[in-house]
């Protein structure tokens, strides 16, 4: 087979474009969590040149920042992955001595093509089992110069922030289309603060949430007498947001009378207050959102057309979450620092041991997989998950319903095509699950004997279990592979078990006489202590003992 048929088919038509896309490559995973987010740009390959990616190379920046990294792991390679571009794809190649790789979780071995539409979206490529980075495609357009309070280097956030840069200064109304939770009001806020009118507050309102018999006293205002319960004048909100910018969100839902005056009102800049008979002139900026199919609510006649095309001076659409795969790694790191920092409990990213390494490394390789249905307000709450379960707790780990809900969508791919390999060096394998001892993904040789079925939890009692930890002097990487069970079956046993001590559990007293006594040998410690010395470093230095 050769090498222009891969898993994704035969070779394809090169696209008609009247601009040839730019590439990029940033990192989505790096256990130095402040180089995630890091981009390069990978200029000239439209020009033949050949660019090289490896520990030392390329050179990565930080958007709207000046600093500057390279991968810098020792697990990868200084041997360059080569990257270039032929007919309109981009040509991988593998170092035959260099860093093992993973493309879209394939084992990739020899030269691999990938094709623009993939690269719109994002193309992960795992190195060595230790850094992720994200493979993608720009418009040459010019980038915008402001951030807009929204981070990603994908260009479907890019996209975004220059519509925002082309209509922020116009007083037109803007259409901002999404699914639920991909961030309507951010961009509704970022249009505002980018406006002439951010000296005034924007006022938000969810017109879903209004009722119904309430929407047009609320929009428009009413008289004092105009209804029961009528005791005083009240502005509606379009007047309370006059000279500023009023964001209706959920504009899908509104009722058909409130429709109706919504039109009137794009076309005239009047409001009439219910019970009132004199019109007021109005000066705001509208700028709706929906998450809901307004072409076929047009066809139910469940919207109207003229409304639509008002609404739709500008029309801003923001991609799902999971088509914006350069952002993933960024986002999640940052919604989990935020949650871990809000409770004390920054050691789960900032002093990372070997185990913790890999679960990370793992969570985000899952997270890159995951289709986020719920988007960024779905990613947000997991973060928040995370943090609080591992809230005073002695080791990182994943809460068990996250971690299946993650898992779900790969393992019904992994089971329909574990273990394939095809003629053009691509071979995939699961992805390790977070929490899991699996550290590597090359096969076995065929010569060495099948690893034993792991042991369930529930055959080990108390007394093998402690004496294993003994064995491995409180090492619990050793210990769950002495038991031949994962960390996470580990972790949940020795949280069950009153008699296993953990680093938490010792005192500020206990942990300094200790200290005094071994004078600061984490070695003797763990003999007396009988706890992970992984903890107990953590411990130490939490209470800044010594």
């Amino acid at each position: 087979m050769s090498n222009d048929t891969t898993m994704w088919g035969a070779e394809r038509p090169v696209s008609f474009s009247s601009q040839n896309s730019l590439y990029a490559i940033t990192i989505a995973y790096h256990s130095d969590w402040s180089r995630i987010g890091a981009t390069a740009y990978l200029e000239g390959l439209d020009q033949g040149k050949t660019c090289s990616l490896s520990r030392l190379e390329p050179e990565f920046s930080t958007p709207y920042s000046k600093n500057r990294y390279c991968l810098d792991d020792r697990y990868v390679s200084r041997k360059p992955i080569t990257i270039q571009q032929l007919n309109g794809r981009l040509l991988i190649t593998p170092h035959p001595e260099g860093t093992g790789i993973r493309i879209d979780g394939y084992h990739v071995r020899a030269p691999h093509y990938v094709f623009e539409e993939q690269l719109k979206t994002g193309v992960v490529v795992e190195l060595g089992g230790r850094v992720i980075v994200v493979l993608h495609s720009l418009s040459p357009d010019r980038r915008s110069p402001n951030m807009h309070r929204m981070l990603g280097v994908s260009e479907g956030i890019e996209n975004i922030r220059r519509s925002v840069d082309r209509v922020a200064d116009l007083n037109v109304p803007v259409l901002i289309r999404g699914e639920t939770g991909t961030g309507k009001e951010l961009v509704a806020s970022a249009l505002h603060n980018a406006s002439p009118r951010c000296t005034r507050p924007m006022l938000a309102v969810n017109v879903g949430a209004i009722p119904e018999s309430l929407a047009i006293s609320e929009l428009f205002g009413a008289k004092k007498g105009s209804f029961t319960g009528a005791n005083k004048d009240k502005p509606g909100y379009f007047s309370q947001a006059n000279n500023s910018t009023l964001f209706l969100d959920e504009i899908g839902d509104a009722p058909d009378e409130v429709q109706v005056a919504l039109l009137r009102t794009l076309e005239t800049s009047e409001v009439r207050p219910v019970g009132g008979t004199e019109v007021l002139k109005v000066d705001v900026r509208l700028v709706a959102a929906t998450d809901a199919d307004l072409e076929s609510k047009m066809e139910s006649q469940d919207f109207r057309n003229p409304l639509l095309q008002r609404l739709a001076g500008f029309e801003i659409w923001i991609p799902r979450l999971a088509q914006r795969k350069p952002d993933i790694g960024l986002l999640l790191s940052e919604f989990l620092r935020y949650e871990f920092d809000a409770i004390a409990e920054q050691r789960h990213y900032q002093e990372l041991d070997p185990d913790s390494e890999m679960l990370w490394y793992q969570f985000f390789r899952h997270a890159l997989e995951f289709d986020w249905p719920g988007n960024i307000r779905q990613m947000r709450n997991i973060a928040r998950q995370v943090a609080i379960h591992n809230r005073l707790a002695s080791f990182t780990s994943i809460p068990p319903r996250v971690e299946a809900m993650l898992l779900e969508q790969n393992q019904k791919q992994a089971e329909a095509e574990q273990n394939q390999v095809n003629g053009n060096g691509i071979e995939h394998e699961p992805t390790p699950v977070p929490g899991s001892i699996i550290h590597h993904y090359a096969k076995p040789k065929d010569d060495e004997p099948p690893a034993p079925a792991r042991r369930k939890p529930s055959t080990i009692d108390e007394a093998e279990l402690m004496e294993a930890l003994q064995r491995q002097r409180w090492d619990l990487k050793n210990t769950a592979e002495d038991l031949n069970i994962s960390r996470a079956a580990l972790y949940k046993m020795i949280e069950a078990n009153p008699n296993v001590r953990k680093a938490g559990d010792l005192s500020v007293d206990e942990l300094t006489q200790s200290y005094e006594r071994c004078a600061g040998d984490l070695e003797q410690m763990v003999d007396e202590l009988h706890v992970s010395k992984a903890a107990l470093k953590r411990r130490i230095k939490e209470l800044a003992i010594g």
